[in-house]
């Protein structure tokens, strides 16, 4: 069911991140609380993750529906005639996806960057707190945000949750695809270290935990559930998909007002 809300890798050198790797368990034995900016993105990042967490809610960012219709690259690319069509498709593929992995969705009403308006970082701040209470206050899984536009605004939201809150077990995943750009997610890493967070790598227990027997086939089907965005990029199945998810925890220890700037958007 979903509900309509309305509105690891080695870090580079000179990244602060803890001496000793750090345990989440026992609380990744309960259903966890993924964003995901756009209908894939928590899937096919965290994709064995939610396989392993039956109940999990997926909280999706930009599900929003230009009125009227837009007319974009990236949606004819994927086999769409319009925006509307777009959505329509995308919503029903993200529904087999989530059935697929026994999570929930939870849908915002935001505009991604192809569709010219996007929200500010206090706004969507404010949302993703408003379905996380919602939602029990699970724990929280939220991406680094790498590359695109959307992924850097929902991720430096989600950090203004994490200080907002005060959370310190809130755990980041890299975000599938635009990881293997070269150097992106090192440079992230950096940008946030200067701003006062560090990183705890997973000990190997926690690491083990993520993986339950049956998740990386589970991702697999979930994975091709996005059928147009596969179409999109040109690929049944980017190679990304099915290397390891990569996740650590992320820790305020200096929070800074300082906020990253929102780069142009590649889709």
């Amino acid at each position: 069911m979903v509900a309509h809300v309305r509105a690891s890798s080695l870090l580079p050198h000179g990244v602060m991140h803890t001496r000793s790797s750090t345990s989440i368990s026992p609380g990744l034995a309960a259903p966890l609380f993924v964003v995901s900016p756009h209908l894939d993105d928590a899937v096919f990042s965290c994709g064995m993750l939610l396989a392993s967490r039956p109940g999990s809610i997926v909280c999706t960012v930009f599900c929003g529906e230009p009125d009227p219709p837009q007319y974009t690259p990236w949606d004819r690319s994927a086999g769409h005639r319009d925006s509307s069509d777009a959505l329509r498709a995308r919503v029903a593929e993200d529904e087999h996806a989530l059935a697929v992995l026994r999570a929930r969705g939870v849908r915002l009403p935001f505009l991604d960057s192809q569709y010219g308006a996007t929200p500010t970082v206090e706004t969507l701040g404010r949302a993703l707190t408003h379905a996380w209470r919602e939602a029990g206050l699970p724990r929280l899984v939220v991406p680094l945000g790498l590359y695109h536009s959307d992924h850097i605004l929902v991720g430096d939201a989600c950090r203004a949750l994490v200080l907002a809150q005060r959370l310190s077990d809130a755990i980041v995943y890299e975000d599938a695809l635009y990881r293997t750009i070269r150097g992106v997610t090192g440079r992230r890493y950096e940008a946030l270290a200067r701003q006062g967070f560090t990183f705890a790598p997973l000990d190997a227990q926690a690491n083990a935990s993520l993986r339950a027997p049956g998740s990386a086939n589970a991702k697999w089907r979930a994975a091709h559930a996005y059928r147009s965005q596969l179409r999109a990029l040109s690929d049944a199945h980017p190679y990304d998909l099915v290397e390891p998810e990569r996740y650590r925890l992320i820790v305020p220890a200096r929070p800074s007002p300082h906020r990253l700037r929102t780069a142009p958007s590649s889709r």
